[in-house]
């Protein structure tokens, strides 16, 4: 294939992916849904007094599906607080110890796997449609093993900064980064260092050569990195700028793919 145009995706997006002659580039028609972007919460003590009046919107952060993905900073964290709110009239609490919702809970040491995205609701049965703000974390097995579940809307919280969706999903990240995640990374770190195969976000083998998945296998000196775009996890070469591989971002602990791939490219 020679001729410059719009070709099939092969990274299996839907959408037609164009070809310059000699190479995939970035470019998509149509171009994929994307989930809304995060407003990250700004630190505890960077707040302003609610009492102080400000003209300009919070300084935000703009990742899209949840802050940190790239570029974890668990050691230069501050603590985060806890976060104590109801949705749907069910308590949410979650702190360092750990997080419940309604009658469910767990430890944050006993968390085997988490998963955290933004859906579009389409309109049914007279409801108009919406942005879902999910969040899971549960142990193994997958189906069936004890989960808390949180989905959040905007008619789910009361009005107020502290109410709005995304705040209360990015809080829930937050802390499941500081209080799940690293654990979690750390451990899969070690056992791909000590000659383990495991299987990540169900779909996705990391071993101490490399990746593979959906019939593609990258060693890791082809690896430049992973990015989270359009509800996916994007594994990348250093020969090309197009990605290679992806994983669903709602499947158990693809959100930690990018993380892992850096602690394991070291």
């Amino acid at each position: 294939m020679s001729q410059p145009g719009w070709y099939p995706d092969p990274y299996g997006t839907g959408s037609l992916r164009w070809w310059d002659g000699q190479t995939w580039t970035e470019r998509l028609n149509p171009e994929p849904d994307r989930p809304p972007r995060l407003r990250l919460p700004p630190a505890e003590q960077d707040r302003p007094p609610e009492d102080e009046e400000h003209d300009e919107e919070p300084a935000y952060g703009t990742h899209y599906a949840a802050p940190h993905f790239q570029q974890p900073t668990w050691d230069a964290r501050p603590a985060i607080q806890p976060l104590d709110r109801n949705v749907r009239g069910l308590p949410l609490y979650a702190d360092d110890r750990f997080v419940a919702y309604g009658t469910a809970s767990l430890a944050w040491p006993h968390v085997e796997w988490v998963a955290y995205w933004a859906a579009e609701r389409p309109p049914a049965y007279g409801r108009p449609g919406c942005t879902q703000w999910i969040f899971q974390a549960g142990r193994y097995p997958f189906r069936g093993g004890p989960r808390v579940e949180v989905v959040i809307e905007q008619d789910a919280l009361t009005s107020g900064a502290d109410g709005e969706p995304e705040y209360v999903w990015g809080r829930l990240i937050q802390l499941c980064q500081e209080y799940a995640e690293q654990r979690l990374v750390g451990e899969m770190a070690r056992r791909v260092r000590a000659g383990e195969s495991i299987d990540v976000a169900q779909g996705l083998t990391v071993h101490p050569g490399g990746v593979r998945g959906n019939r593609v296998s990258l060693s890791w000196s082809s690896i430049s990195g992973a990015t989270v775009d359009g509800g996916r996890v994007w594994i990348q070469q250093t020969s090309s700028a197009a990605p290679v591989l992806y994983v669903p971002q709602q499947n158990p602990n693809a959100v930690l793919i990018p993380a892992l791939l850096a602690q394991l490219r070291l």
